[in-house]
């Protein structure tokens, strides 16, 4: 039996997530509900964890695999948006997608996070994976991040405290639920910001267009995930509807309504092959919901 939700306005049940990520793959979740400020989502979060009702924070579903099965509990999907500008420093929302904060960035004459053109998802998730392209990191322009930690306390960590590292952050392995970050930026020609935002998304037309969670694999410097996949002769090679991408090794693309199972086969042998003919643990850049991997 599942409990009843009263305390929250607008929550939906039985919402399908497929439509909800990059790679269009997923079953159930038992609750949907879309946040869209910092105090709704404070409020769910407590009610969540009051309730003992397990809940998963979604930004734009980019870089997630959801089980076939759903999942037993609470999608919290981020709406919430604002993003402030304040000379050189901007404050953003954490549901802000990374689009628009470019965007808006670019709007100011503010420079500084080009390399993020492309990437689809929200900022909070950005934070979360350590976002980044061409030897750039989204770390590198952070000040500080305002988290909701354990006990529902709002907190701000400078940036040395976050723990970033190559597509990582202390935020993978915590409990504390980014609401916002402080970047700062440089000033420069809107013309010139625009251009390397354009050579950008051009260098992304090269990789795969089908849906797909982008990068499976952190790559194991000084080795790319992509070589070493290639070298082991899966370009191409389909489990179900899903497929290793015969554009891009390190991309798994749903081909043709491909189950997260399909995903998880393809996953499971890259893995391996890679292991026995290079002795290279691959590691997953992925987040999985729901299920088991």
């Amino acid at each position: 039996m599942k409990p009843e939700i009263k305390e929250l306005t607008g929550v939906g049940e039985n919402q399908i997530l497929a439509g909800y990520t990059t790679f269009k793959i997923g079953g159930v979740a038992d609750w949907f509900y879309q946040v869209k400020n910092e105090t709704d989502l404070i409020k769910a979060i407590s009610f969540c964890r009051k309730q003992k009702i397990p809940f998963f924070i979604l930004g734009g579903g980019s870089n997630l695999l959801v089980s076939d099965k759903g999942f037993r509990g609470m999608v919290i999907k981020m709406e919430n948006e604002m993003i402030k500008v304040d000379n050189e420093k901007i404050i953003v929302e954490s549901g802000s997608s990374l689009a628009r904060l470019i965007k808006i960035a670019m709007e100011n004459s503010l420079s500084g996070l080009e390399f993020l053109a492309g990437i689809p998802g929200t900022v909070g998730g950005s934070i979360v994976g350590n976002a980044g392209a061409w030897q750039e990191n989204f770390s590198d322009k952070i000040k500080r991040v305002k988290i909701l930690d354990g006990k529902d306390q709002v907190k701000w960590f400078n940036q040395e405290d976050c723990q970033f590292s190559y597509r990582q952050s202390r935020f993978k392995k915590s409990k504390e639920i980014i609401l916002a970050v402080e970047i700062e930026l440089k000033k420069a020609k809107q013309k010139d910001i625009s251009q390397k935002i354009s050579d950008n998304l051009k260098k992304r037309k090269n990789q795969p267009q089908e849906p797909s969670a982008g990068s499976i694999f952190i790559n194991p410097k000084p080795n790319s995930a992509s070589d070493l996949i290639e070298n082991c002769g899966l370009k191409g090679v389909k489990r179900g509807g899903a497929e290793i991408s015969d554009k891009h090794a390190n991309f798994i693309v749903n081909r043709d309504g491909a189950k997260a199972k399909d995903v998880l086969e393809l996953i499971s042998l890259a893995k391996q092959q890679v292991k026995e003919k290079f002795g290279i643990d691959l590691k997953t850049e992925i987040f999985f919901l729901g299920g088991s991997k």
